[in-house]
């Protein structure tokens, strides 16, 4: 059976997205056969960080009962599987989790894992995706007001009694304006399982569409998202 887990933050802008593509090559790489899941669906840009916005089957048409959700499922050059969602904005119309919820069952069967690039913030999206996820894995930045969201975050998602896998910490900067790992760990009271180190060369590859760990699979904030992807699959123990 697969494993849900829905990579979450309580705003946008935080890497949240970019963390959601590392992890599932991540895993990917690891042997287990993962896919990642647009579950952004009002606002989606997991497709438009890999190479193209459109694409012939999306999450949508799966929600309208048009095509099935293997046939919504695409192979990045990089070897990373995902499910894009439509970007029109008369896709808005058509979101139904109740028939989406019905769709993932086939994805339980045929997958190890499946990492959804969830909805920022608390509403109703998030709401859905918390209630179809098995963890959740939280993304912050280390300012204050990234942190307070993430609280929110964290405590909603207690409500309907979710696991939290733990904290992802991106763009981390060992600078003394910003907060540390153990402030952030007590002020949540959640572990930080990982730390991305601020890189200008996640702009390139935005740029080029294809995911971080590809292109430069020895850097630091590669290493980092190896490693946390060993820790969630508990391929190593730390």
């Amino acid at each position: 059976m697969a494993k849900f887990l829905c990579v979450m933050s309580g705003k946008g802008g935080v890497g949240k997205t970019t963390s959601a593509i590392n992890i599932g090559l991540a895993l990917t790489k690891l042997g287990l056969n993962t896919v990642v899941l647009d579950g952004n669906l009002s606002s989606p840009n997991l497709a438009t960080h890999l190479g193209s916005a459109y694409y012939p089957v999306t999450i949508h048409d799966v929600m309208r009962e048009t095509h099935n959700i293997d046939s919504a499922i695409y192979k990045h050059p990089s070897g990373l599987k995902i499910i894009p969602a439509d970007v029109a904005v008369e896709s808005m119309r058509i979101i139904n989790f109740d028939k989406l919820e019905q769709q993932l069952q086939d994805l339980h069967l045929n997958m190890d894992y499946v990492i959804i690039d969830g909805s920022p913030g608390l509403g109703r999206e998030s709401t859905r995706l918390i209630g179809l996820s098995d963890e959740i894995l939280v993304v912050t930045n280390q300012d204050m007001p990234s942190v307070i969201d993430a609280k929110r975050l964290i405590e909603f998602a207690q409500k309907f009694n979710k696991t939290i896998a733990g904290l992802l910490v991106t763009k981390y900067k060992n600078k003394k304006h910003k907060l540390k790992t153990e402030e952030i760990e007590d002020y949540l009271g959640i572990p930080v399982l990982a730390k991305i180190p601020h890189d200008v060369r996640f702009e390139k590859t935005l740029k080029d569409k294809v995911p971080y760990i590809h292109i430069y699979p020895k850097r630091k904030a590669s290493k980092e998202y190896y490693n946390l992807a060993k820790r969630l699959s508990g391929r190593v123990r730390t």
